[in-house]
């Protein structure tokens, strides 16, 4: 089992005087496990075949989504319970609504306590390891430019991931950049909306403006 990789980031209110710390610990490195990587590892410690474990996920499903549609509270001891919240259709509850005035507002999950201390004992046994060197220094504009002159020497364009790495930086901090980066006019998405590409603006970072002869 793989150490659970930390680092330490600035507090944005640090400075506060209702501040108890300058700094919080977030978990570094994560990756996302799907249904699909769930089965197999269930697959893979048990005899249970894939298609076994796939029909009993989408039975369970189905029907915590039944009950839950019935106003019910589904609880699965020793993991967690589900419940739902309602709000008003037009945002602002009158207390008048009837039933075509009321619609869903969320799905709450809450983990049983042995659930939280399974997790828990096994994120102590596993153990940790700091990240080195992710969050300590604050990245200048200046700095970000100077690196991103050196990346688009060789590279053509950048995601907000790629940039959060070559900086050192957070995923906060690296939306931030690019943000001031696209509004300044030296990056621009190409990409789509949901999956952003950027590439500098003729002039910036080292690239030829337009008209420019080699």
């Amino acid at each position: 089992m793989g150490k659970i990789k930390y680092d330490f980031y600035t507090n944005p209110n640090a400075k506060s005087e209702n501040s108890k710390s300058e700094y919080h610990i977030r978990v570094c490195g994560q990756q996302t496990i799907s249904t699909k990587g769930i089965i197999e590892l269930i697959h893979n410690a048990s005899t249970l075949t894939p298609a076994d474990i796939n029909a009993v996920i989408f039975a369970f499903q189905e029907e915590i989504a039944n009950q839950l549609a019935k106003g019910n509270i589904v609880k699965l001891e020793g993991l967690c319970s589900f419940n739902i919240s309602l709000k008003s259709v037009n945002g602002t509850c009158t207390g008048n609504e009837n039933g075509k005035g009321i619609e869903l507002k969320s799905v709450n999950i809450n983990p049983e306590k042995e659930f939280t201390e399974m997790v828990k004992d096994l994120v102590a046994k596993n153990g940790m390891e700091k990240v080195m060197a992710r969050h300590s220094v604050s990245v200048s504009d200046e700095k970000v430019d100077a690196i991103l002159t050196n990346y688009f020497s060789t590279n053509k364009a950048i995601t907000r991931p790629k940039l959060q790495d070559i900086c050192s930086t957070t995923r906060y901090m690296a939306m931030r950049q690019i943000k001031r980066l696209t509004e300044s006019g030296k990056l621009v998405n190409i990409g789509f909306e949901n999956h952003p590409l950027y590439m500098p603006t003729p002039g910036s970072f080292g690239t030829k403006e337009k008209g420019t002869n080699d």
